[in-house]
C-alpha cells in the first residue's frame, strides 16, 4: 500500500476548498436566478466540501492508496477539470451534479475506499463532461 504523503493530502484538500469556493462563486454570481431552495442546497454542498478539505487536512496522516487505486496524479487532475468547469455552468442542476460528484470523489477519497474512487472519478468526468458538451464554446 502506497500512503498519500501529508503534503498529497494537503494538496488534495487545497483543490476542494478551491472548488467549494469557485461553486460559491458561481451561486453568488447567479443569486438573482436561483430560488431560495436552490440556493440553500448549494451553499450545503459548498460547506460540506469545505468539511471534506479539512477532513483531508486533520486526516492527512491516516489517509491510504492501494497500488489498485487512481495514481494521485489523476485525483488531481478531475479536481482542476470540475473548477475549470465551473465557469461554464449555465443551470443550477449542472451545478449540483457537479458538486454532488465532488462530495462523493471526496468521501470516497477521504475513506481510502478502493472500489468507490474509480467510479466517483467516473461521475466526476460525466459531470464536467456534461457542462462542457452542453456548452461548446469552452476552450
Amino acid at each position: 500500500m502506497e500512503k498519500l504523503t501529508p503534503d498529497d493530502a494537503f494538496k488534495l484538500g487545497d483543490q476542494f476548498r478551491d472548488a467549494a469556493i469557485v461553486l460559491g462563486e458561481w451561486r453568488i454570481k447567479n443569486r438573482a436566478s436561483l430560488s431560495q431552495s436552490q440556493w440553500d442546497k448549494l451553499d450545503d454542498q459548498q460547506i460540506t466540501l469545505l468539511n471534506i478539505a479539512s477532513s483531508l487536512y486533520t486526516g492527512a496522516i491516516g489517509l491510504v492508496l492501494t497500488d489498485s487505486q487512481t495514481p494521485l496524479a489523476r485525483l488531481q487532475s478531475g479536481i482542476e477539470s470540475a473548477k475549470s468547469a465551473v465557469k461554464h455552468i449555465e443551470k443550477f442542476k449542472q451545478a449540483l451534479d457537479l458538486a454532488s460528484a465532488l462530495i462523493l470523489f471526496g468521501g470516497a477519497v477521504y475513506s481510502g475506499n478502493a472500489a468507490g474512487i474509480p467510479a466517483a472519478i467516473v461521475a466526476l468526468q460525466d459531470a464536467t463532461e456534461a457542462i462542457v458538451t452542453s456548452n461548446p464554446d469552452i476552450s
